[in-house]
């Protein structure tokens, strides 16, 4: 341990090794990296600290697992339905409710559990064109919520949605609201609009370790890498790293510690007076990692590009079949974007596979136009395209 580490560090190291709980654990540690001095002398303490911090979150994350199947927390289980989930997040006031009664007809408002007397989350369906999407107002978010004991049920409920909505009421202090539901997030390892690290860890039964990529570490070394999968009793495993990652980027992907969601943010109350300075410094703030749609529940404006929206960052796309009797369906196939003929005729039936022999495809090229097109397995659908199977 370093002795030049100052009074700040030195007390936020103290409360770390008093700390009983997992999650004052995690709290303390976090606060004792951040207070300790960033220079040569320091390095391999924060290797370290950090090593133990990944861990301490990993093992938080499974006692929050264990916890989640329990009666306590089976109020905050919403089952999926339709095409997607979208979880409404936001601060207290910030319109959720009205929001989701807007976009889904849902009347019924947020509520205490009788066994918890904790509010719960409340689901509706709403519809993008003829594609039911699932949206959920998560109990609001405050700041702390991650170290309440609600906060592993808000946080699963968050990880287990599809997407993320969030809330901001333009009426209040935007930047506290942001900042406030990110700091939260990022404790609970969800991490919104980013892309896993570029790497993949592969056990094998013998061989040792090997590191592919190099060169693409930052600020730690191969036998960092092999230190500490050791430490995870990994001792035969191809680490491949195919761009830039950090030390800590590592340590997330091998401890599965975050949860990359796809979000955007709702601008809220925008019919209220003096919101557009409040609008234009939530857009300066965020333009550049959200996509921000200005709305107002209360007048039912916005509603239709929160929609199309939803539909677009669910990454997912409407297939109809035609059948020689009865037409085209009525209601689309739901599939992931960049889906082939094969994952639709696996989604029909295991024979449209196994007796295939080629498929048409019905696509309109500039909307009014169609072009018919015949295919294999392989051919990539586009949203729209109308399929029929040859077996």
């Amino acid at each position: 341990m370093p002795t030049n580490l100052p009074p700040e560090a030195l007390a936020k190291q103290k409360k770390y090794q008093e700390a009983k709980t997992l999650r004052e654990k995690l709290i303390a540690l976090e606060e004792f990296i951040a207070a300790i001095p960033k220079h040569k002398g320091t390095e391999n303490l924060l290797k370290e600290l950090k090593r133990k911090r990944a861990q301490l979150r990993r093992m938080l994350r499974e006692e929050q697992e264990r916890r989640r199947s329990s009666k306590a927390t089976s109020t905050f289980f919403i089952k999926k339905e339709g095409a997607g989930q979208i979880a409404l997040i936001g601060l207290p006031s910030s319109g959720k409710s009205t929001l989701l009664r807007v976009l889904t007809g849902n009347t019924i408002d947020q509520k205490l559990d009788a066994s918890s007397g904790k509010m719960i989350p409340i689901p509706g369906i709403t519809f993008y064109e003829d594609v039911p999407i699932q949206v959920v107002e998560v109990p609001s978010i405050f700041e702390g919520i991650y170290e309440c004991s609600i906060g592993p049920q808000i946080m699963a409920l968050i990880r287990n949605a599809d997407a993320i909505a969030l809330v901001i009421d333009l009426t209040q202090d935007v930047r506290y609201q942001i900042t406030t539901i990110l700091e939260e997030l990022n404790k609970a390892g969800i991490k919104m609009n980013k892309t896993p690290p570029p790497v993949t860890i592969q056990r094998t039964s013998t061989g040792g370790i090997t590191i592919i990529g190099e060169k693409y570490m930052q600020g730690f070394s191969p036998s960092d890498v092999i230190e500490v999968l050791k430490e995870m009793k990994i001792y035969n495993a191809i680490v491949k790293i195919y761009g830039n990652i950090t030390y800590e980027d590592f340590l997330e992907v091998l401890h599965k510690n975050t949860y990359y969601k796809k979000a955007i943010i709702i601008a809220n109350k925008g019919d209220a007076p003096n919101t557009l300075k409040s609008y234009k410094a939530l857009v300066t703030m965020c333009k550049d990692s959200f996509k921000i749609i200005p709305a107002s529940a209360k007048l039912k404006k916005g509603t239709d590009e929160i929609k199309k929206t939803f539909f677009e960052i669910l990454d997912i796309m409407r297939i109809y079949t035609k059948d020689p009797n009865e037409g085209v369906s009525k209601e689309p196939i739901i599939l992931k974007r960049g889906s082939k003929v094969l994952d639709l005729a696996e989604r029909i039936h295991s024979t449209f596979v196994k007796n295939f022999k080629y498929a048409k495809v019905w696509r309109k090229e500039d909307g009014e136009s169609v072009k018919v097109l015949k295919v294999g397995l392989d051919f990539e659908l586009k949203d729209g395209d109308v399929v029929r199977i040859y077996v």
